[in-house]
């Protein structure tokens, strides 16, 4: 699944660069514009300044609990490190050391696309006087990460509580589904923002 959905993403970003190109005025070329017009169109954005106020400001409040979520997971973390007194991380808990480190992977990856920017977002929205790097959709690749990576460590630590595992995991599931869906429906992010956020 890792290789497939790795390829998948590699494909998407070719395809943004050489397939369907158009160019937006004012903000950016996009490829796959046929796709990423309509999906706007769906939704009912079509000028540069159209979007949702609320959906964009409901997923900003979801990128803050996730942001909690990660630094509630990588303080256990960081916790485990110092109890060990090792540097090196012998006897810290491993599944807390690999979601850590997903959350390195996920922010350099993050710091690669704002540094070298596939698209822009099809909107500048209020508050900030540019357009900005908008692919992968970086609310949509925050909450999956953090909710994700929370289902996994719920389960670890609450392997014996099945029915508030499955509770916890219910709500990390509803969170993520809401922040996928709230960031389709704002209309800050191109759709293959979204897809290259999920992959």
């Amino acid at each position: 699944l890792l290789i497939h959905t790795f390829l998948y993403a590699i494909i998407l970003i070719l395809a943004l660069k050489y397939c369907d190109v158009a160019v937006v005025p004012r903000v950016t070329k996009i490829g796959l514009s046929t796709a990423n017009f309509w999906f706007r169109s769906l939704w009912h954005y079509n000028s540069g300044t159209d979007y949702s106020v609320f959906w964009r400001s409901f997923t900003q409040i979801l990128g803050y609990i996730s942001l909690a979520a990660c630094a509630f997971w990588a303080g256990l973390f960081f916790r485990e490190v110092i109890k060990s007194g090792r540097p090196d991380g012998v006897g810290v808990d491993k599944n807390l050391a690999a979601t850590f480190f997903l959350y390195v992977i996920a922010a350099a990856v993050c710091l690669l696309f704002k540094l070298f920017p596939m698209n822009y977002s099809p909107v500048a929205v209020a508050g900030k006087l540019k357009f900005s790097a908008s692919f992968p959709a970086f609310h949509v690749m925050l909450i999956i990460t953090a909710m994700g990576s929370s289902i996994f460590q719920l389960w670890d630590i609450l392997g014996e509580k099945k029915k508030l595992a499955a509770g916890l995991t219910a709500l990390c599931a509803v969170l993520m589904a809401a922040g996928i869906f709230g960031s389709m429906a704002s209309g800050v992010y191109w759709f293959t923002d979204i897809i290259g956020a999920i992959l």
